[in-house]
């Protein structure tokens, strides 16, 4: 994963880091909701809903090869430590311990109240099916999951970047040269082109939440691939 750290880092440049970040993220459980993390890993994808309050009852949402099962969670009150932040995930109708087993640990550094970081930097899930590292990707604008694939953009300086990830952990493809627009429905939409074909990534943010990956030669359309998870970071 070097040449993507490499690319996100040159992209980023000395006017990005100025810059302050509005990132907000969501999964699609039964219909598109805000969530509070959610963690890429090569063979699965976790997702928590956004609670009402800070701590409450939230979603845990786990698709593994694209199936989805969803259990009543809570998340706990959050406990910083020296650059990490542990937050508990504690099953319903149970209370928060002293040392929870259940927990999304999460950076209190690399997060978009430093103007540096676009994303706040998911380190893992912890969950009764395992420990979950989860793919983190500095400097992207988008991330995305798919049932097959990961997806990620970076957008700098009018350079739009694109970077697959197969599910299954090995290098998809990186394409340069992409075009950023926003549909009539209020979605962002990138588009590359790559030997007569075109890769179209659609992401809606809060009032228009859901998206979609799509692969053309001219105008067949070869698949589309409805996104599972995604965060967008954009500049405030």
């Amino acid at each position: 994963m070097k040449l993507p750290v490499l690319l996100a880092l040159t992209l980023l440049g000395s006017a990005a880091a100025q810059a302050r970040w509005s990132e907000s993220s969501y999964a699609n459980i039964g219909g598109w909701q805000p969530a509070q993390s959610w963690c890429d890993t090569p063979g699965r994808v976790l997702a928590v809903t956004t609670p009402a309050a800070e701590t409450g009852p939230v979603k845990l949402a786990q698709w593994v090869g694209g199936k989805l099962s969803v259990q009543n969670w809570q998340l706990g009150r959050p406990e910083p430590g020296a650059g990490q932040v542990y937050t508990p995930l504690i099953p319903a109708g149970q209370t928060q311990s002293q040392n929870p087993e259940y927990f999304i640990h999460s950076s209190n550094i690399e997060n978009t109240v430093d103007p540096q970081y676009r994303m706040t930097h998911i380190n893992e899930y912890v969950v009764p099916a395992g420990r979950f590292g989860c793919r983190y990707v500095p400097g992207a604008t988008v991330l995305a999951a798919t049932a097959k694939h990961t997806v990620i953009v970076w957008e700098s300086g009018g350079k739009v970047t694109y970077a697959s990830r197969n599910r299954d952990g090995t290098p998809g493809i990186q394409l340069t040269g992409g075009t950023h627009t926003r549909t009539t429905g209020g979605h962002e939409r990138y588009v590359w082109n790559n030997a007569g074909y075109r890769y179209v990534l659609e992401v809606g943010q809060s009032g228009q939440p859901g998206g979609r990956l799509s692969v053309l030669k001219g105008t067949k359309l070869l698949s589309r691939e409805e996104l599972l998870a995604y965060s967008i970071s954009v500049q405030k």
